[in-house]
């Protein structure tokens, strides 16, 4: 009897995750501030979803599901790419809460690096800020959920301070943190995007 052949070309792509994520919270995102009821309802319960295990919390499963994220003859376990979307949507939930400006916004200007940059005022100094320590255990994460469990701290701050980011970039980049070497590749480009940000008369003295 022959083996059976994994159908590669069927599995989730990080580009995937990030366009399914993205089209989710902008349209929730347009209801909230609009103070549509239903998308502040939606909103509340993708934030009670937060901390839990993807697929967990059946209220939200329409939200965070979908047939791009997963494949047939995907285990009965939630995939990479179902654990991304999750992350996004409910992260962006904590984000947006009670909040009438987009915390959503698209483009590379609102990475995670640059905006966790920006809770910092002006330089970094000699003694490691607090946001500088809570960001590099972030990034030094030993797996998905303490990844999670920084990032939920990191985006109260954001949201404390009205700081966007780009969840479509979010999810693709926590799709590609569960795969082989894919720590590494986000780490660097985290770290690019926090040390490169300087102060505006900073860049002007280059």
């Amino acid at each position: 009897m022959s083996e059976p052949v994994t159908r590669t070309d069927a599995l989730p792509t990080a580009d995937q995750v990030a366009e399914f994520a993205a089209g989710r919270i902008r349209k929730l995102q347009h209801g909230v501030i609009g103070n549509r009821s239903e998308s502040v309802a939606t909103l509340a319960r993708l934030r009670r979803a937060a901390g839990k295990e993807p697929g967990s919390v059946p209220d939200v499963l329409e939200y965070t599901l979908g047939p791009e994220l997963t494949w047939p003859g995907a285990p009965n376990s939630p995939t990479h790419a179902e654990t991304a979307a999750h992350l996004a949507l409910t992260l962006y939930a904590i984000h947006q809460q009670a909040l009438t400006e987009r915390m959503h916004r698209d483009g590379g200007q609102f990475g995670l690096g640059r905006a966790a940059r920006r809770l910092i005022p002006g330089d970094l100094g000699e003694r490691p800020h607090p946001v500088l320590r809570r960001f590099q255990a972030l990034g030094t994460s030993a797996d998905i959920g303490e990844l999670a469990h920084h990032a939920r701290g990191l985006v109260q701050q954001l949201r404390g301070q009205r700081i966007p980011l780009d969840y479509g970039r979010l999810a693709r980049q926590l799709m590609r943190w569960q795969q082989p070497g894919g720590p590494e590749q986000v780490r660097l480009v985290w770290g690019r995007e926090f040390f490169a940000h300087q102060k505006p008369e900073q860049e002007q003295e280059g």
